[in-house]
Formats: C-alpha cells, structure tokens, sequence
C-alpha cells in the first residue's frame, strides 16, 4: 500500500558535515525538535540532516496531521534532494514516520533504528488517548498537531502489522523498558514481524537519547557502522 498523492510542505531541517556517502536523517518525536539529536551526533564524522515535521519548529503549520502525511513530506525533501540511499532513525512518531518509508520505499534505507515507536493495537479497542488543555504559553509546536497524530498511531490497525514484512532494512527496535510508551513485549512481536531486525531494551523510559544518550549511542553508532562511500 503505497503512500496516496497529496500536497507535501516544504520542511525545515538542520544539516551537518559534508555531503558524500550515504546520509544519516533523523527524525524526532511528536511536539519535540530537530536539536533533540544535537547530543546524539556531536562528534559523528558524516552527513547528518534532520529533519523538522510539518507543524513542528520552523516547518509550516497545517489543517491536518499524519503519520502518512508526514512521510510522504519527508520522502518529498529526500527525493527533492536526490539521495538514492539513506540511514533513517525515528523516535516515537519519527519511528512510525520511519516504518511507513521503510514500506513505501524498501530499497531507501540501508539501517534503519526505531526508538520507541508507536504500534497500533491488531484488532479493536484502540489505545485509550487521554485528551490534554492546550497551554496557554506559546509553543514551539502546532497544539493541533497533538490529538490528531496520537489518535492516529493508536487506532487499531491489522494492516500496518502486514505491512511490516515489506521492510527490508536492516532494522533495530529499540524499548525504553516497563517505564516507554508501550510493554516491551509489544515492541519486539513488531520486530519479529521485520524480516531482518534486532530488537533491544534500554531500561530508561520513552526518550532513550536523550534520558541514556551513552547507551543509546553506543548501541546505535555500531549499529550504524561506517558510512559507506
């Protein structure tokens, strides 16, 4: 099931090291921004882009919000750049982002890391989503943004577990433990349905890079390995 055509955004994003190889993106996490990685990649000898999703940091605010519409945006940005062969890691709802690529374009990615993403329940109830008051001090996100895409990612949903199989990167699950966003068990059935996946827990919560950024990124660099020429 591909990506259906729509109008994408054009996204903001922040760029380091020189271009030449295969480029690491990273994609962050719902009201979260491009510099939750800034730790992360300090240091790392390659090109870096990440990424700001529509209605995040300085990348425009929309109507409507998607883990489908956000992909497709991202895939226009990589397209639009030329890049024929990438390394993609997504956290929460930049992991989903990362999932629904790694389907619609299976020889993109070349590693690919998944830390917590959001996995949709098989079959009904859907997730309970607790609805929260907007705050009153100015964000640096789009509000609306937040009920849409948490909604989405937690509906039931039998044909994204289908669609796992479509992934041929070489993929790394990642859980943040009893304390992440779901069971640990959920997260490895998800990567015992991608054909060529690793799956691992950091007993820290959610937000692994940055509540572990050692053991994330001594887990993840090799994982990584060098950026072939």
């Amino acid at each position: 099931m591909g990506i259906a055509e729509m109008d994408t955004v054009e996204l903001a994003y922040v760029e380091r090291g020189e271009p030449g190889g295969v480029p690491l993106f990273l994609m962050h996490g719902l009201t979260d921004r491009p510099d939750t990685w800034d730790v992360f990649v300090s240091g790392l000898d390659r090109h870096i882009i990440a990424l700001a999703a529509r209605g995040h940091d300085r990348s425009p605010r929309t109507a409507e919000y998607s883990v489908d519409l956000m992909a497709a945006d991202a895939l226009a940005f990589i397209d639009g750049r030329g890049f024929e062969r990438i390394d993609l890691v997504g956290h929460s709802m930049g992991g989903a982002i990362a999932i629904r690529i790694a389907q619609e374009r299976p020889g993109l990615i070349r590693r690919l890391v998944l830390e917590e993403p959001p996995v949709p329940p098989r079959q009904p109830p859907a997730v309970e989503v607790e609805s929260f008051p907007e705050p009153d001090e100015p964000l640096d996100f789009d509000w609306r943004a937040v009920d849409m895409i948490r909604r989405g990612v937690r509906a039931p949903n039998a044909a994204w577990w289908d669609r796992l199989g479509a992934i041929t990167a070489t993929t790394l699950m990642i859980s943040g433990g009893e304390t992440g966003l779901l069971p640990p068990a959920v997260f490895a059935e998800a990567a015992e349905n991608i054909p060529d996946a690793k799956f691992v827990i950091i007993d820290v919560g959610h937000c692994i890079h940055e509540g572990a950024p050692e053991a994330f990124a001594d887990l993840v660099l090799p994982f990584l390995g060098a950026d072939p020429a």
